[in-house]
């Protein structure tokens, strides 16, 4: 059995994007290895290669869920959504009270007996995306559109984003933002949208008044400071500022080229620079061309999405497939756009790229269940063309 027939054999679904993924895990690899280098080399004893391998095991696991995900009949994601959705809430309302604090804020769960710890919210995005993509694909109406789904998706959305947002402002904006998307798309009506438009910014008008005399608003001040700061660009030293700093420094620096692999100086003053920040380490090593690279991979991603979209004879499979691509392009620009002076500091990885355990393998999960539909879709229809040919023959 040649190469590409064994590949062919073990990786289904739609090569461009497999493509994509393994050249995103190839970026990671050598980006990880080059921000951690120096800080193995002080905190391991001397080996560079300690993050860059504990990196890679992660990896490596990610694409053993990726590959059995990508083999599974689409329709186990719509028949188990509401249950993996109430198993995310309830670990969220279980972080807020007992969670580890990271950064001055509870995000992360811990597991008793084997001690992983993870961030549920993780988990929450990948089951909202597909609870939202069954409801809507269970309620079109060629006359009212998704009319019905508009409540029942609201009702999980506003739960999911308040037991969120709290601690991590950023992931709740990005799964409203796609919920709101992924709702649109599904013909949901205009005035139901402009109508959550409206309220959502009220609520946020009245919480940024009342957030000194609200006690579960404590990370206020900061959201309000990383706002302030990015506005006004000031000269006041704080850590959200030397933050951004240096990444701009790594972005200037970089040149079209770029410094070369390993070659990066501002992985020793910028604080997370294999998690946060890593496209800055990208783009000062590998200069402009490396970071169009990396945008365009994300780009052709959603691309490929959008052709499943178009290929799928059924509405679940092409809402999950688009729902989740969101989610992951999203993320992504969010992370590159904090590095590049765009948006202020969130605290989003950049998916599949920036170092990290749960967060590679939900990213995994995610990526492996839009392959099923690309499997899906594809032997579909070679099945509708076998049909069509033993017709006329």
């Amino acid at each position: 059995m040649g190469i590409r027939a064994t590949l062919q054999k073990y990786f289904k679904g739609d090569p461009i994007l497999w493509g994509v993924i393994a050249f995103l895990a190839a970026i990671s690899l050598l980006a990880v290895y080059s921000a951690t280098g120096s800080l193995a080399y002080r905190m391991q004893g001397g080996n560079t290669y300690y993050y860059m391998m504990k990196h890679l095991v992660f990896l490596l696991l990610g694409m053993l869920l990726m590959l059995w995900i990508h083999q599974l009949n689409y329709r186990i994601f719509a028949k188990y959504a509401t249950v993996a959705l109430w198993v995310s809430i309830g670990l969220l309302a279980l972080t807020l009270i007992t969670g580890i604090s990271l950064n001055q804020a509870s995000r992360w769960l811990t597991l008793p007996g084997i001690g992983v710890s993870f961030q549920p919210s993780e988990l929450a995005k990948i089951a909202l995306v597909m609870y939202i993509a069954r409801t809507l694909a269970r309620n079109q109406d060629e006359k009212v559109g998704a009319k019905e789904a508009f409540k029942p998706i609201m009702i999980y959305v506003t739960l999911v984003c308040a037991l969120i947002f709290t601690e991590d402002f950023s992931t709740a904006f990005l799964i409203g933002f796609t919920a709101f998307l992924l709702m649109f798309i599904g013909r949901v009506p205009a005035k139901y949208l402009l109508g959550t438009i409206g309220v959502v910014g009220l609520m946020a008008v009245i919480l940024f008044f009342a957030s000194p005399h609200l006690p579960f608003l404590h990370r206020a001040a900061t959201w309000k400071a990383r706002i302030e700061r990015f506005v006004d660009d000031d000269d006041q030293v704080s850590e959200g500022s030397y933050q951004s700093r240096q990444a701009q420094m790594a972005v200037a620096t970089g040149g079209f080229f770029g410094k070369g692999p390993g070659n990066s100086k501002q992985r020793n003053f910028l604080p997370h620079p294999y998690s946060d920040f890593i496209f800055a380490i990208i783009v000062e090593e590998w200069g402009l061309l490396g970071a169009l690279l990396v945008v365009m991979s994300y780009m052709v991603f959603l691309f490929r999405a959008g052709v499943l979209v178009r290929g799928s004879t059924r509405t679940f499979p092409a809402f999950l497939a688009i729902g989740l691509s969101y989610l992951l392009v999203f993320q992504g620009f969010f992370n590159m756009g904090v590095a590049v002076g765009i948006f202020p500091v969130t605290g989003q990885p950049l998916p599949l790229v920036s170092m990290g355990g749960t967060s590679i393998l939900f990213t995994c999960i995610a990526m492996g269940a839009i392959l099923s539909v690309s499997r899906n879709n594809m032997e579909e229809a070679e099945r509708l063309k076998k049909k069509a040919a033993a017709a006329k023959g």
